[in-house]
C-alpha cells in the first residue's frame, strides 16, 4: 500500500465517524426544562450541522484519493502496451 490508499481509508473511516456522530447528535432527545411553578414545558434543541457537514467532504475526498491513488509497480499509462 501507498500513501494515496493509506490515507483514502484514514479519510473514509474519518468521515463515516463523523457522520454517524452527526446521525447521534439529531437523533437524541432534546433537553427539556421542567419547572413546578410553571406547567408549560421549554424545550431547547440546537443542533451544528458542522460534523455532518466535514464528515461528508472527508468520505467524498477519501473514495476519491483511493480509487485515484496508483499502485507503484503499475505502469504509466503512457507507457502502457495497447
Amino acid at each position: 500500500m501507498q500513501f494515496g490508499r493509506i490515507y483514502g481509508i484514514g479519510l473514509i473511516v474519518l468521515g463515516i465517524i463523523l457522520c454517524l456522530l452527526q446521525f447521534v447528535r439529531y437523533g437524541a432527545q432534546p433537553k427539556t426544562d421542567v419547572n413546578p411553578a410553571h406547567t408549560e414545558k421549554r424545550s431547547e434543541r440546537i443542533v451544528s450541522s458542522f460534523p455532518g457537514i466535514v464528515g461528508a467532504g472527508s468520505l467524498v475526498a477519501g473514495i476519491a484519493l483511493f480509487v485515484t491513488a496508483r499502485r507503484k509497480d503499475e505502469p504509466n499509462p503512457k507507457y502502457s502496451v495497447k
